[in-house]
């Protein structure tokens, strides 16, 4: 992307949101917006579970913060972003995938590809990140097994 020039700029106005300061916050903020996208566009899915929300807004602040949400593992940050914007993309594209093209559930497998997508903005250094911290804070979450395949075999 290239920067904007000046007198573009100035035709604007700059409005720098903070980020949520609780994942709580963050979450809700996610799914307030999915539910208003998936009425709006009168998706024929399911709402996706708040589990799966969780889990992206989750990988999303650890990655942005270079520290696991228990603090115990320090983890390298990649160069994008990961904002809740963000977020709300992947649930939305994935879920409008799921209604579409899938069961209308969604699923981590439906997941896996906007997660990667969004993370991985320079192919070697965010994939290198990526695939460590899948190897070293995903896999060992039990409950996340099936994201992390589902992000292995991606």
């Amino acid at each position: 992307m290239n920067e904007l020039s000046s007198a573009l700029k100035r035709r604007f106005n700059t409005v720098i949101l903070p980020m949520p300061d609780s994942i709580d916050e963050e979450i809700d903020i996610v799914r307030r917006r999915v539910a208003s996208y998936s009425k709006v566009m009168e998706l024929p899915a399911e709402p996706p579970a708040l589990q799966e929300i969780r889990r992206i807004v989750t990988i999303f602040r650890e990655l942005r913060s270079g520290v696991t949400l228990d603090g115990k593992t320090k983890i390298k940050m990649p160069s994008g972003t990961l904002t809740t914007a963000e977020a709300i993309s992947v649930v939305n594209n994935r879920l409008a995938m799921a209604a579409y093209f899938g069961d209308g559930e969604l699923k981590a497998n439906d997941l896996a590809s906007g997660i990667i997508g969004a993370i991985i903005k320079d192919p070697i250094q965010d994939k290198l990140i990526w695939q460590e911290y899948l190897e070293t804070v995903v896999k060992p979450r039990e409950e996340w097994k099936d994201i992390y395949r589902a992000c292995r075999d991606m």
